[in-house]
């Protein structure tokens, strides 16, 4: 065949063979679904089912208890008898307690002196701020008696990450030198930070 043939066939031959397919999948299509034998379905007759009725269960009683064992109850009948006279006073016992009158850290002349150095000698650094590199600063309210000792510790600032514990922890049992007023030592409320730094 020449080329012109081709070329004359080819713009007929497409949707000729597009049609040919067509037929060809829905006759399959037909065959496949429809000529197919039908199967038989399984009935039940339920005439001849047995019912399980929850009238026939039975419930699960537990066993009873095992007895209890009585204990035997011995009594004396020859002891000493208690003092039967007894001597009341009329005065009530009062135990005072002395509240300690913590003054503001404006009111005070000198500042407690606290040890540094042994406070930076128990401070551990939160081991998770520290992989992470984390610095950070806690400010802390010390309640400082007129002996030195340290009563209370309140954390006013807290940055989180464990600091604030490792300052409190760090400062719990430290004594100082106490604060004074006047000439005389006293109580006060004094405000500390605590720096964490990474060298």
């Amino acid at each position: 065949m020449s080329a012109e043939k081709i070329s004359k066939y080819s713009g007929f031959a497409r949707p000729l063979l597009f049609a040919f397919a067509l037929l060809l999948h829905l006759a399959a299509f037909y065959f496949i679904n429809f000529t197919a034998k039908e199967e038989e379905i399984d009935t039940v007759d339920f005439r001849e089912a047995e019912v399980f009725k929850l009238v026939d269960v039975q419930e699960f009683v537990p066993p009873p208890p095992a007895p209890v064992e009585k204990k035997e109850v011995v009594t004396v009948s020859n002891q000493p008898k208690a003092s039967e006279n007894f001597v009341e006073t009329k005065e009530d016992v009062v135990v005072e307690r002395e509240e300690i009158v913590y003054l503001p850290q404006h009111k005070i002349s000198s500042v407690p002196i606290i040890p540094s150095r042994e406070v930076l000698s128990r401070i551990v650094y939160p081991p998770m701020a520290l992989k992470q590199g984390i610095e950070a600063v806690v400010y802390l309210e010390l309640f400082i008696d007129s002996n030195g000792s340290i009563k209370k510790i309140k954390v006013l600032k807290d940055p989180g990450h464990g600091f604030a514990q490792a300052a409190v922890k760090a400062l719990e049992g430290v004594t100082c030198v106490p604060a004074n007023a006047n000439g005389k030592n006293c109580a006060v409320r004094y405000r500390y930070p605590v720096k964490f730094t990474l060298n």
